[in-house]
């Protein structure tokens, strides 16, 4: 009974501080793959220009997966694990993988069609700054404050980042410029899927109830 009854504290306690247990999944197996991906030689994995060219497709999705140096991939690993920890987000595995996914390649393609001048890329952080905004679109309809605060705090610090002439990046710290753009483009991109999303749920409605 007591061995029990720990189990079920345990459990509460992840709950609590990340959402539901399939989020302290994610974060870990995710923080895996970034490492594995850091040991290994980046340059065959980073996001490049010409990926398509080299007929190399993958680069679009592991280029956010890999990072300069390892400050840069604590940095992004701090920030799953506060955005997890903040939002608490009850997604299954199957949404994290997809949004995770959608959020890479949506971010390359604007890269690839708007930024030409970028010859490569690395780094979680456009596509954090997208789970950012789709958790905190999650968490309205349960806490609408921190919700609301959560949102518009990372929507000023990207908006900060586009029209300020001073750094407010971390380039000093990961030892390299922070591309901005990544940040806007993973919002945009959230906002992009949060949308068509709802549009698909709404359309499922409509045929369910005529059905």
């Amino acid at each position: 009974m007591i061995s029990s009854n720990k189990i079920q504290l345990n459990n509460a306690l992840i709950n609590r501080y990340f959402g539901a247990s399939t989020s302290l999944c994610f974060v870990l197996a995710n923080l895996m793959v970034m490492v594995s991906l850091q040991v290994i030689d980046s340059q065959n994995f980073r996001y490049q220009l010409d990926w398509f060219q080299q007929v190399e497709f993958w680069r679009v999705i592991t280029g956010h997966w890999i990072h300069f140096s390892w400050q840069h991939l604590m940095l992004n690993g701090l920030g799953l694990i506060l955005c997890v920890a903040i939002a608490r987000p009850t997604w299954s595995i199957g949404r994290w993988i997809v949004y995770n996914i959608l959020l890479a390649i949506g971010i390359s393609m604007l890269f690839t069609w708007l930024n030409p001048e970028l010859d490569w890329y690395v780094g979680y952080s456009g596509v954090l700054f997208g789970l950012f905004l789709l958790a905190a679109i999650e968490l309205f309809k349960t806490e609408r404050i921190i919700a609301l605060l959560l949102g518009t705090g990372v929507c000023i610090k990207v908006a900060l980042e586009q029209i300020s002439s001073v750094n407010i990046t971390t380039s000093d710290f990961i030892g390299v410029p922070v591309i901005i753009d990544a940040h806007l483009y993973g919002l945009l991109i959230a906002a992009f899927i949060q949308l068509a999303f709802a549009l698909v749920k709404q359309a499922y409605t409509i045929v369910k109830s005529k059905s």
